[in-house]
């Protein structure tokens, strides 16, 4: 419906995604030729824009956005020219000017936490009457994708562990600035040609410490259970649960799907769901329904508690999954190697990380030449005095320039 639409000089040639709360289109740079993602976000009073009547509130945003945005661009002719608004004005927007822009709120969490390598790079903000556009790097594949559709890591266990370790470092990069996703699930996570994870879409996502019991923030197949049922005791005093907790939880299915191509169960709900039911009584049913390696197996139960608090932390669970020795319990993924230092800093640092990182050390070692031969000059010219040092340079042409020169170079000012 909205191919060949330009906006600014984005040219959009098909719709990726659409979600709740917007549209996802891919879009190429005409001047560049550069390929991206732009987002549009539904604005909290647009829904009622250009005449629109009310909806019911089970059609989805996104539908209706994404007839508003047709009418729209058929009135510019297919050609927007919207204004770029600045990326440190959004971060610096106070929780007050965000509760009055609440489309605002995902761009300027994700902009604080989009600088890691492993998080989707946020690269204009377009605004205009009807929603927000929000310009992102393109990748043409999901994790969701790779592991059912293409059985991307049947037989890769190193493969498994890259992807793994490099969302785990996004995360807890998240954590680290006081982000927390809310949304981890395969559909969030894209990857690259060279299979680096790219975190996206922080729509759910809050700074909130804590949670109260029972929000269903996130997808039910990813969710914690205390975010689905908790049912308090009656000297229970729990009122709210860490938040960061609840994204670790996430990251123990992920883990499963990437080993198995599964879900271990529909939702974490003990009364609606008997697989997990089962599972809260019995931890160890999941070696009988997965063909997981006791080795997984002792990891996931440190993720998948049913006690939030008790959840092994992020840091600890990148060692863990760095050093199996089998993913499952026959096939290819039997035995997979420990991932040494070096190996598990490239796959943390990821391609472009690599590459700075030697950059840098071949700059090391130049600065370092650099000093070894002025140590080198030092020792073949010793001058002990000022009269040596003018005997030995003073005369040269340089400094006969500089000299004559010297009361115009001092004069320079910076105004």
């Amino acid at each position: 419906m909205l191919t060949n639409c330009q906006i600014n000089n984005f040219q959009i040639t098909s719709q990726i995604g659409s979600g709740a709360y917007g549209l996802v289109f891919h879009a190429l740079d005409i001047i560049t030729e550069n390929e991206y993602a732009i987002k549009a976000v539904v604005k909290s009073n647009s829904l009622n824009d250009f005449g629109k009547p009310k909806t019911d509130d089970n059609i989805k945003k996104s539908t209706v956005l994404q007839t508003q945005l047709y009418h729209f661009f058929k009135s510019f002719q297919n050609k927007l020219f919207l204004p770029t608004v600045d990326l440190d004005s959004i971060q610096s927007l106070s929780n007050a000017e965000l509760a009055r822009a609440p489309h605002y709120k995902e761009i300027a969490l994700h902009l604080k936490v989009h600088s890691h390598e492993n998080v989707c790079t946020i690269h204009q903000v377009l605004e205009s009457p009807l929603a927000t556009f929000i310009v992102m790097d393109y990748y043409h594949l999901d994790l969701f994708t790779a592991i059912v559709d293409r059985e991307h890591f049947t037989s890769n266990g190193l493969l498994i562990k890259k992807v793994f370790l490099q969302l785990c470092s996004a995360l807890e990069h998240c954590h680290h600035n006081g982000v927390f996703h809310c949304d981890i699930k395969p559909e969030n996570v894209l990857l690259d040609a060279n299979n680096n994870v790219h975190l996206c879409d922080f729509g759910l996502s809050t700074t909130c410490q804590y949670l109260a019991p029972n929000v269903c923030i996130g997808s039910s197949y990813y969710m914690a259970p205390e975010r689905i049922l908790y049912c308090s005791g009656e000297n229970d005093t729990v009122t709210s649960f860490p938040t960061s907790t609840g994204d670790v939880w996430s990251l123990g299915v992920i883990l499963i799907n990437l080993c198995c191509i599964r879900n271990p169960w529909l939702k974490a709900h003990q009364t609606e769901d008997s697989t997990f039911n089962y599972y809260a009584k019995n931890p160890s049913v999941l070696k009988q329904i997965l063909p997981i390696s006791e080795e997984v197996y002792e990891i996931l139960i440190k993720v998948l508690q049913i006690n939030p608090y008790a959840r092994i932390d992020i840091k600890s669970l990148m060692n863990e999954v760095a050093n199996l020795t089998s993913l499952t319990n026959e096939g290819p993924l039997k035995s997979v190697p420990k991932l040494d230092d070096h190996l598990y800093d490239t796959f943390i640092t990821g391609d472009r990380g690599m590459c700075l990182r030697e950059m840098l050390k071949e700059e090391k070692e130049e600065e370092r030449e650099i000093e070894i031969d002025d140590e080198s000059l030092s020792e073949s010219i010793p001058c002990e005095s000022d009269e040596e040092w003018t005997k030995s340079f003073g005369n040269s042409l340089f400094m006969q320039w500089a000299g004559n020169n010297l009361s115009t170079l001092t004069n320079f000012s910076y105004n």
